[in-house]
């Protein structure tokens, strides 16, 4: 349908009119098939109406943004809201023609009410949806990557509102990951964002502290409290983690000066640390194979928690490789993780674990990082007693142990 057309089906009224159809006919979708492809068929010719029509785009936007009665009575939360999959794929089609190289409209999704529920019934929907390879979440990332590459993901993910935003964050995770340079970070990167990502965090690991430290005072998860971990009440916080620790050791990995600088100034440090810190206390490490026996569950309920506990300790790696990355770009940076504990906890973690066996080699390439060129670290380091806190079993057996270099690295040598 050509540009003239569709104006002309516009003036005669035909989008309002199909507008309608779909306010009207989706409340019976339930009750009665034929409303239901009622709706799939009118959501394909709305789509069909403003395909390629910049401004009958903007004008459906903005009509539906910022005049509607209620932030629920948009065409696009109707057609995502429906019950049939068709339907939901012809609204996703309708928003992407919309919003896609639109910047204009995707500020009003994000800038208003009505737009941010739309946009976060599609975080929502990505984040659930666990197909990578299908249609719907490649026309969902589309979305949610038109959203990040405005700049607009920050107000998103800010404010007090209770809305999930685990699938945001999903969407980041994948951006960032098929975006590796340092050029087009600074595209998407913004110290807005930064300071989003760490309020997530921030509530985030206030879950953890409610679910852990307020159980009978539990200082740890073994076999007698581990039952009491509520699983349901930390999913939102577990999944928000998994995205934030893998955005963050991304972004991280090259060092970009102006991202660390953000993350300094935003205390995203000062919250890495002290996610890591709470994971220590309450994920102890398994040195032998009788305290792995210890901390078997007995039930499949404690099973499952047990499960869900391994996974949150595996964070432990990846927070120890951002620690890393941020402490390995300057002397600053070195001097905080020390001073806010970050140093001590990585030296902490050169130890054998049985439920990572390579958190020892995370620690000691974190800790190169942490100790290049900067002596204070180092003196730190040997008050620490670092060599007796590197060394163990195995390395003894083997006739080895390790030292620590006048330039700071890490060594290991034949015993003498």
């Amino acid at each position: 349908m050509d540009n003239t057309n569709q104006d002309v089906a516009s003036s005669a009224g035909i989008v309002g009119d199909v507008r309608r159809t779909i306010s009207d006919m989706v409340q019976h979708e339930i009750s009665c098939s034929e409303a239901m492809r009622c709706v799939t068929v009118s959501a394909q010719a709305l789509s069909n109406l403003v395909t390629g029509n910049r401004k009958l785009q903007q004008s459906l936007v903005e009509q539906e943004l910022t005049t509607s009665v209620s932030v629920f009575d948009t065409v696009f939360c109707y057609l995502l809201s429906s019950i049939c999959s068709q339907t939901n794929t012809a609204g996703l089609v309708l928003l992407l023609n919309c919003l896609k190289d639109n910047s204009d409209a995707i500020a009003l999704l994000c800038d208003t009410e009505a737009g941010r529920l739309i946009a976060n019934k599609v975080g929502v929907l990505f984040g659930d949806n666990e197909n990578d390879e299908s249609d719907t979440k490649t026309m969902l990332y589309v979305i949610l990557s038109q959203i990040i590459e405005c700049g607009k993901l920050d107000m998103l993910l800010g404010g007090e509102s209770e809305m999930p935003v685990y699938g945001y964050l999903d969407a980041l995770a994948v951006y960032c990951n098929e975006h590796s340079t340092d050029a087009e970070y600074e595209k998407v990167i913004s110290k807005g964002l930064i300071a989003a990502l760490t309020r997530v965090l921030s509530k985030s690991r206030a879950v953890l502290v409610d679910s852990w430290e307020d159980t009978a005072d539990a200082q740890s998860l073994e076999q007698d409290t581990i039952g009491n971990f509520d699983l349901e009440d930390v999913m939102d916080a577990h999944r928000c983690l998994t995205a934030i620790v893998s955005i963050l050791g991304t972004i991280t990995t090259d060092g970009s000066a102006g991202i660390i600088d953000w993350l300094l100034e935003c205390e995203t440090i000062h919250m890495v640390i002290a996610l890591l810190g709470l994971l220590s206390k309450h994920l102890p490490r398994i040195e032998t194979a009788q305290e792995r026996q210890h901390n078997l569950p007995t039930s499949g309920a404690d099973s499952d928690n047990a499960e869900s506990v391994k996974r949150l300790f595996m964070f432990k790696c990846d927070l120890i490789r951002i620690i890393g990355n941020i402490g390995h770009t300057s002397t600053a940076a070195q001097d905080l993780v020390r001073e806010l504990g970050g140093l001590s906890l990585v030296l902490d973690h050169m130890k054998i674990d049985d439920n990572h066996p390579f958190i020892k080699e995370y620690a000691i390439v974190a800790l190169k990082g942490l100790l290049h060129n900067n002596r204070a670290s180092q003196d730190f380091v040997r008050e620490m007693n670092v060599i007796e806190a590197a060394q163990n079993p195995e390395l003894a057996k083997a006739g080895l142990q390790a030292f620590v270099n006048d330039d700071g690295h890490v060594s290991v040598k034949r015993a003498m």
